[in-house]
């Protein structure tokens, strides 16, 4: 559909191939056991400079969904780096539980690394992750204005919020600090963005994550988003509806979503 001359385009989902999983045939409307996504990405003038990525791995009793949103530039090295450190080294399912968190940590700061090494690197590229373990854990990553957004019980919380309410300080304190431009819990320019990353457990009043571009956070609030979508039982739909009313509200930054919901 066009809007203001826009097209607002579902973009195709990368899934890759999954060693260990008999049922190979396509997912019906994007569910699986506990959790259901949608994703959504606005193109302006043929191109997308926005990303999004659902990947499902089984592994022993393991199920795992890899989720991300991220500007093309950060993201593609992040996504190598957690499929070969997570799904490529024949890790069981215990190391797997003991080192996910870890190795997110490291996907973004090697990949942004590398980043800097290339020319014309973009200061405010960001990216999130997000990675679900049999629906009832997630270990979640934000970095620049692309940010994770958690709704528990109605109520929106970015995840580096709840780190800082949490310790008093950002969680991961002096590890990725970069000068670009992005929001504060109130929407103030902040001069500077870190690498958060949270592991919590699914609980019975987790009701949905969203992972979006700066495009959406740039012309609308947490809870905003969380209030606009949080009626919507589908997350295709969800995820639809948050892109076109970013659309709306004139955003010029990249616009691009995933919405994950727990059932």
């Amino acid at each position: 559909m066009a809007l203001g001359g826009v097209l607002l385009k579902k973009i195709k989902v990368r899934r890759f191939a999954t060693r260990g999983i008999k049922d190979k045939e396509p997912l019906k409307n994007n569910r699986w056991i506990g959790i259901s996504h949608g994703f959504y990405s606005v193109e302006r003038d043929g191109n997308s400079e926005g990303s999004v990525l659902a990947q499902r791995e089984q592994i022993e009793g393991l199920e795992l969904w890899l989720f991300g949103a991220f500007d093309q530039q950060i993201g593609g090295g992040i996504t190598k780096y957690l499929q070969s450190h997570l799904f490529q080294k024949n890790l069981n399912e215990i190391q797997i539980r003991r080192k996910a968190k870890e190795i997110m940590r490291k996907a973004y700061i090697n990949s942004r690394a590398n980043v800097h090494k290339g020319e014309g690197a973009n200061e405010v590229a960001g990216s999130t992750t997000l990675l679900v373990m049999n629906d009832k854990k997630f270990i979640a990553a934000d970095f620049g204005g692309y940010k994770v957004v958690v709704c528990k019980d109605g109520v929106a919380t970015q995840i580096s919020q709840r780190n800082k309410k949490k310790k008093g300080r950002s969680f991961i304190s002096g590890l990725l600090q970069l000068k670009c431009v992005t929001n504060s819990e109130e929407h103030k320019p902040r001069k500077k963005s870190r690498l958060a990353i949270t592991a919590q457990n699914v609980e019975s009043d987790t009701n949905f994550i969203i992972l979006a571009s700066d495009g959406v956070w740039e012309v609308m609030r947490y809870q905003e988003a969380v209030d606009l979508i949080g009626h919507i039982e589908d997350a295709q739909k969800a995820a639809e509806c948050l892109a076109a009313e970013a659309l709306t509200r004139m955003s010029k930054a990249t616009i691009s979503c995933i919405v994950v919901r727990f059932h």
